[in-house]
């Protein structure tokens, strides 16, 4: 008798388990759904990739389209210090002084300080994660050979990430269309671009010129191959256990919080932006929800509305899987 009880208790558990996984993949197609809506209200194109490690939910919408990243590919170059840091290569330790030459135009901090100042490896990985200063991604992929980044991506199996130009070439690209002088000017006299010469919708247009229709690229990327990348993170296979674990704190440091962690309250994000606005606005990284670690990335492009609209879209994308795993939520935000 007991034996026949035993059993039918494992077919009754059978069927309960058979009957949650439609419930499952019903559920997920629900939260799809919610996110699909912001996509068509979106004035642009957006691509989305979600994935759940702890119950194996995903969502891939336009998941394969190859994007420009923008600073989201400064990810992939900070996998790369790690990995030849591990290697032996040098130490996140060493010091590399600043030079008049290795001023960036902003975004982040670097080329407002004076020539001379010697930050070490590490410095300057923070500083390109979490205020995304340019000039120490391009100090540090000069270290490490963008042409490396790339090549680490494909031993990865991410064959559609790439880094190829620097900051530098981009702003070249971007003040040549104004200027054709500066296509390569010094990097004294790319500092010094007379803006005052041009209207600011003079200014924007090349700058959409240059993203919309040139082959000049800051960083190129799928949301799946980036959500990929960060779920090798969180399970600490990037690199290793120790480089996954120091990358996720200083991507829990970001500073730029006006996307993902906009809505979201009690939760844990550690994340990279990525930005061309207001006709590119990018996010990708993992939150902790309940202790679930979701990856979560957002590309977008070709966007015509005002930059506050094109965050609101991407934070509301982060805002609904939240919500959709239990976390809590700030109260402006209302579903649309």
């Amino acid at each position: 008798m007991k034996f026949k009880s035993y059993a039918v208790l494992l077919g009754l558990l059978g069927m309960l388990s058979v009957l949650a996984l439609p419930a499952r993949a019903a559920d997920v197609k629900q939260l799809e759904a919610q996110v699909e809506r912001v996509r068509t209200g979106f004035h642009g194109r957006m691509a989305v990739y979600m994935k759940n490690l702890t119950t194996g939910d995903e969502i891939a919408l336009d998941a394969d389209r190859v994007h420009e990243t923008f600073s989201i590919i400064k990810v992939p170059i900070m996998v790369e210090v790690l990995r030849q840091a591990e290697s032996g290569a040098f130490s996140l330790s060493d010091r590399i002084e600043l030079k008049a030459a290795d001023a960036r135009w902003p975004s982040g901090v670097l080329y407002a300080l004076d020539p001379g100042l010697r930050p070490t490896v590490k410095d300057l990985l923070t500083l390109m994660i979490i205020i995304s200063d340019n000039a120490a991604t391009d100090l540090l992929g000069d270290k490490v050979g963008r042409a490396n980044v790339t090549k680490t991506m494909r031993a990865l199996g991410f064959e559609k990430t790439t880094v190829e130009h620097s900051d530098l070439d981009w702003d070249r690209t971007w003040l040549g269309t104004l200027d054709p002088h500066f296509r390569s000017a010094p990097v004294e006299e790319v500092m010094r671009f007379p803006f005052e010469k041009f209207s600011d919708a003079q200014v924007d247009e090349a700058f959409r010129h240059v993203i919309e229709d040139t082959d000049m690229y800051f960083g190129r990327s799928t949301a799946r191959e980036m959500g990929r990348l960060f779920e090798k993170m969180a399970r600490g296979e990037l690199v290793s256990k120790k480089a996954s674990d120091f990358m996720l704190e200083i991507l829990k440091k970001q500073q730029v919080n006006n996307r993902f962690p906009r809505y979201l309250r009690g939760i844990t994000v550690a994340h990279k932006t990525g930005d061309g606005q207001p006709w590119v606005a990018n996010d990708a990284g993992i939150l902790w929800v309940n202790n679930q670690p979701i990856v979560l990335v957002v590309f977008t492009d070709h966007d015509r509305l005002e930059t506050s609209a094109l965050h609101d879209a991407i934070a509301r994308v982060a805002a609904l899987v939240a919500r959709h795993y239990g976390g809590k939520l700030a109260p402006d935000f209302e579903p649309r």
